[in-house]
């Protein structure tokens, strides 16, 4: 029997019809497609050119500013800065892996993504030091040391929230790479506060790797200070301080642990000494500091520091969440954007939670109603969720405001941690620097793909 006779191959293809086109046609049909997480299904199961031209560093940086990232859900920090040590050795306890707590049920296209969020774990990062999450930004992980309080071998002390830490390292959970960046100066570390880091992503075509910046907000002498490490020259950068030797006469304020939230990190800072109070902003793209004020006065007195600037859908507007504990109820702040009231804020709504399912074990004992101001906190709010600490038992309780449902999260006793979204966004690879302790190099041409 004569056999079929078959059609030969476009040349230069792999065999199927899209190889008549060429790379650029093929990138402006993959542009098309609507997520991150379709594309890399379908550069997955599809083809090897289809891989090669989707893992390209322009195309991705094409694509990420036409897709904005996906949410998939929230890392949950396990512990953080610690307050607290080992009663023995009076030695820090290690920070245990983040919980991954999904915002929907996982689909077909996201399914993988999600397993992988969920199976990440600290042990993939540099085995330098202990690692708390400090920052989550387009699909990456920013991770700070959690417990080292050594300069040039000399110890300081036992580690306190407030110390610098000695070590950053930035991570993908779904590709299991990571890089450690070289130390800060040790000039940093003298009469400076650590307040915060926040992980800057540029869309800019540069190179075959992701360019970032790491910024580090501390309190130094009398006014808050920034440090910029580079991806490109590998090096920090000390930036001037802003004039603000007026707002803190006395040195340092009480400042809380900041959030995160568009482009911007916020503190809420109380000045006992000034009886001020105030919202302090960081601008991440400029890098510059300003503040605001808090939406009513006395406020922090009022709700025992306990707020929080929250992360809002689809909009810039800055958003305000405080805890009544005393009635399990919260309040919500906007800008009023009518023109009598010349930008004020006004209370937005007032959710009491005392009905929601599953508060009954943030009630155990009497907790919320006991003298403890630091018992029932806020650690972060955004995309429809409160995070409540339970600083009296290893909870953290997840508050969906559109469900009026409380989740409760294992975490660990007497610590402070964030709350982060993790969106997904496909990245040109890490950049890999020559520092001791970058186990995991990254080959050249390797994306989040692989």
């Amino acid at each position: 029997m004569r056999g079929k006779c078959r059609r030969p191959a476009p040349p230069g293809g792999d065999g199927d019809a899209m190889a008549v086109l060429g790379d650029a046609d093929l990138e402006e049909i993959l542009l098309r497609l609507p997520s991150a997480a379709d594309l890399a299904r379908a550069a997955q199961l599809v083809c090897r050119r289809w891989r090669r031209v989707a893992s390209g560093p322009a195309f991705l940086r094409r694509f990420r500013r036409l897709h904005p990232p996906q949410l998939l859900g929230f890392f949950v920090c396990k512990g953080g800065r610690p307050y607290r040590y080992d009663a023995l050795d009076r030695s820090p306890l290690p920070v245990l892996d983040p919980t991954f707590l999904p915002v929907d049920p996982p689909s077909l296209s996201v399914g993988g993504a999600i397993a992988r969020c969920r199976d990440f774990s600290l042990t993939s990062l540099p085995s330098v030091d202990y690692w708390s999450l400090a920052d989550s930004r387009d699909g990456l992980l920013l991770f700070c040391s959690s417990c080292d309080r050594s300069i040039n071998g000399h110890h300081l002390d036992l580690p306190d929230r407030r110390d610098i830490p000695k070590h950053f390292a930035v991570c993908n959970p779904l590709s299991g790479h990571s890089v450690l960046l070289p130390a800060p100066d040790a000039d940093l570390y003298l009469v400076s506060y650590y307040l915060g880091a926040a992980l800057v992503i540029s869309d800019k075509d540069e190179g075959d790797s992701l360019s970032f910046e790491v910024l580090i907000a501390t309190f130094f002498h009398k006014g808050p200070r920034l440090c910029v490490f580079s991806s490109n020259s590998q090096e920090w950068t000390v930036l001037p301080c802003p004039d603000t030797k007026k707002l803190y006469i006395f040195g340092m304020p009480w400042i809380d642990d900041g959030a995160h939230a568009s482009g911007r990190m916020y503190w809420v800072v109380h000045d006992w000494e000034m009886e001020s109070e105030h919202i302090l902003v960081l601008e991440l793209q400029t890098k510059k500091f300003s503040t605001i004020n808090l939406p009513c006065s006395g406020m922090c007195e009022k709700y025992d520091s306990n707020i929080k600037v929250m992360r809002s859908k689809g909009d810039n507007d800055l958003r305000v969440v405080a805890m009544v504990r005393s009635t399990c109820t919260l309040h919500f702040w906007r800008h009023d954007r009518s023109r009598s009231a010349k930008g004020r804020r006004l209370k937005e709504d007032v959710v009491k939670f005392l009905s929601a399912d599953g508060v009954v074990d943030l009630l155990m004992g009497g907790v919320a109603y006991c003298n403890n101001a630091m018992a029932l906190r806020i650690i972060d709010a955004g995309e429809g969720f409160v995070f409540i600490k339970h600083n009296e038992t290893p909870w953290v309780f997840v508050l969906n405001l559109k469900e009026m449902t409380l989740q409760k999260l294992p975490n660990r006793e007497r610590y402070s941690g964030h709350a982060l979204p993790y969106r997904m966004a496909l990245s040109p690879p890490l950049p890999n620097f020559d520092e001791e302790g970058n186990h995991r190099a990254i080959k050249k041409g390797t994306t989040d793909l692989d």
